[in-house]
């Protein structure tokens, strides 16, 4: 008789009556249509932008993934679609602190085993039962994990707390130190292009003042440096431009979608200095981004994109033979800056924009529901996820 693992046997078991039995598991705020438009619109596209542009060798045609999955992995089995008309595969690296044995580890477990056997998913994939934070640690598992699974050419940190979170304990690292650490690793080692999203809940009575003041600072800084982006931003903000430094003296005093503008600005606004510092140059450009509301009536989640690419330096003449086009560095940032107050001008009312379009609110609450129900959730019974749509929905996306 062959020999068999009993947890090989547990597992095959567990997918099977998965796969016959829908999940009893109650809908969860990022299960709501919306979730499914920035899956499909800004995340899905974003990425096929990318594999367009991208050369991938015959022998390693490998797209890397860097993502904070949920238990179901809804975001791998959206973006695999991508690769795979591309021809593609998907090597994902993937944290998420689940505890080990727990209900949510087995669940997780069978979705990763499911999404293995997708077309197009690489078998190098893994999932870390690790905390986002750790990766600041240089000498963690995850921090090795991140390393040796890059570099990426998306990063997907797909937060449901606040990004600038106030830390819980002195010396306790932070959501932005391991970013921080992301995007050093992909500075010195990606020279392909690569995106970054950033899901984050924007309240400022959650953010940590000293990562407030930093981001007021990188704002007041562009205001200094030119009169336009003052003008611009104080009438993003909705006030005059004599009283915009008062308010930023004061950013409580906004409105909550007026406050979400002004952390996307200064999000973006540091990230373009943190990148602007890296050698070989590179180049951010914010991409379409949204916002919406958790709690109906105030909208603080913001999910935001941004693209990095390597800035192509041109060849320089020391003898002056020809023209120098180099071009001047801050003259550059502040064109780039103006690029960002741009798009944040733009910054989507995803709420609205659904409720004012019946027809792609209708395909996108059926492609969220096809979604689910491949990742075994019982969208048809009762009340099924329609619903559970028409019902109260109050919980934290």
């Amino acid at each position: 008789m062959d020999e068999f693992n009993d947890a090989d046997l547990v597992g095959r078991i567990a997918r099977r009556r998965v796969a016959e039995e829908p999940l009893q598991r109650p809908f969860e705020p990022w299960h709501r249509p919306r979730k499914q438009w920035v899956r499909r619109y800004q995340w899905h596209e974003s990425l096929v932008g990318i594999l367009r542009e991208t050369h991938f060798p015959a022998d390693a045609r490998i797209l890397r993934y860097l993502s904070l999955p949920g238990d179901d992995l809804l975001d791998v089995r959206v973006l695999r679609e991508a690769c795979e008309a591309a021809a593609v595969d998907l090597r994902f690296t993937g944290l998420n602190a689940v505890r080990a044995g727990s209900a949510r580890d087995i669940r997780m477990n069978i979705a990763e085993s499911e999404v293995r056997g997708l077309a197009g998913i690489h078998q190098g994939s893994a999932i870390l039962r690790e905390r986002f934070e750790t990766v600041a640690n240089a000498e963690s598992i995850a921090f090795a994990e991140v390393r040796d699974g890059g570099p990426f050419h998306a990063v997907n940190i797909d937060l449901c707390d606040h990004l600038a979170l106030r830390p819980q304990g002195r010396g306790k690292h932070t959501v932005i130190d391991a970013l921080a650490a992301v995007i050093q690793l992909q500075l010195r080692n990606a020279m392909h292009p690569w995106l970054l999203f950033i899901t984050t809940r924007v309240a400022p009575d959650r953010i940590d003042a000293d990562n407030l003041a930093a981001l007021i600072q990188a704002v007041t800084d562009n205001i200094n440096a030119n009169a336009g982006f003052e003008g611009r931003t104080a009438a993003l903000l909705c006030t005059e431009a004599e009283g915009l430094r008062a308010l930023l003296a004061d950013p409580t005093r906004l409105e909550p979608q007026e406050f979400t503008k002004l952390f996307a600005i200064g999000f973006g606004k540091w990230l373009l200095r943190f990148v602007g510092a890296a050698h070989p140059e590179r180049r951010l450009t914010m991409l379409p981004s949204c916002f919406y509301a958790v709690v109906p009536g105030r909208p603080d989640m913001l999910s935001l994109g941004f693209r990095c690419d390597v800035r192509t330096a041109p060849a320089r003449d020391q003898y002056e033979l020809v023209e120098d086009r180099g071009g001047d560095a801050a003259a550059a940032e502040v064109d780039q800056a103006l690029a960002l107050l741009d798009v944040t001008e733009r910054l989507l009312d995803l709420d609205a924009e659904l409720a004012g379009d019946e027809q792609l609110m209708e395909a996108v609450t059926v492609e969220a529901a096809e979604l689910l129900k491949s990742a075994h959730y019982d969208v048809d019974g009762d009340p099924g996820y329609r619903g559970w749509l028409a019902g109260p929905q109050i919980r934290a996306a």
